[in-house]
């Protein structure tokens, strides 16, 4: 590394943050608790794939991750006064939760919150408001906290309906690949965020991308890469366990950590 990560950002004018799937402590905490192995293992069939995202929403409702909370808070420490925008691919909103402004941040790929019908033009619903939708996530609750997680043998679930259409949880992801993704939710910070990167173009910006995958490729890794390579002025922290190997074209211009995204981030901001 060519130097600290204290030391770049103070060296920088601007700095865009991308989060992703390593801090994703919903999905990775569902992995750790054997509680929720059996209904894991029923979402895995085709016909009950719609009722994983709403397990997820159960678990994110009714628990929190403290390493997170520090990470985050960390994050902003590190940050301190500079220009920033922080960009997210998954749809966890943790950022304004722990201090960072809401404005300076977006989610394209989706939030908890909100639940949507098929019309990507449509309302969203405030998720914790929908009676339907409430009570799936309570029996969800009920069965991991009661009964250790152990599902009745022809248990079934039915969907969430509400004005006789069928509701979501407004995110992109590969459960609902059918269904039109109703982008209202982010348009205007993804505007925002546009508006601050096109202005980025003259200055030292530190692109610090935090444990992204390929999921979603296109909202941070490869347009993190492109600013990279346009801008002389850029330089790209790339961290991750796995996946935090740098193109050839930006290999001079980029720091590659191998190393968890959440941990490396608690490291630097002690």
């Amino acid at each position: 590394m060519s130097s600290n990560l204290k030391e770049l950002i103070a060296d920088a004018d601007r700095l865009i943050i991308g989060i992703g799937s390593e801090w994703n402590w919903v999905k990775n905490g569902i992995k750790k608790d054997d509680r929720y192995n059996e209904i894991s293992a029923y979402c895995e069939k085709d016909e009950n794939s719609w009722l994983r995202p709403i397990v997820e929403y159960e678990y994110a409702y009714y628990n929190n991750d403290e390493k997170i909370e520090q990470a985050y808070k960390g994050l902003l420490k590190l940050i301190g006064d500079k220009k920033f925008f922080l960009v997210s691919d998954i749809a966890l909103w943790d950022a304004p939760m722990y201090g960072f402004d809401v404005e300076k941040c977006v989610y394209p790929c989706g939030n908890y919150m909100y639940l949507q019908t098929d019309n990507a033009e449509g309302e969203l619903y405030a998720a914790d408001k929908n009676p339907e939708f409430m009570g799936i996530v309570n029996r969800i609750h009920e069965i991991i906290t009661e009964k250790n997680g152990v599902l009745e043998k022809d248990i079934s679930f039915k969907k969430p309906f509400f004005e006789g259409n069928e509701l979501y949880i407004n995110q992109k992801r590969s459960e609902y690949s059918k269904i039109n993704y109703n982008e209202i939710a982010y348009k205007d910070r993804w505007s925002d965020y546009l508006t601050f990167l096109s202005r980025t173009l003259n200055f030292k910006l530190v692109m610090l991308e935090l444990g992204v995958g390929l999921e979603y490729p296109t909202v941070v890794r490869l347009p993190f890469e492109n600013v990279v390579s346009l801008n002389k002025k850029a330089h790209l922290v790339r961290v991750h366990e796995k996946l935090y190997q740098a193109t050839p074209e930006i290999k001079e211009k980029t720091d590659s950590i191998k190393m968890n995204s959440v941990d490396y981030i608690l490291q630097e901001s002690r």
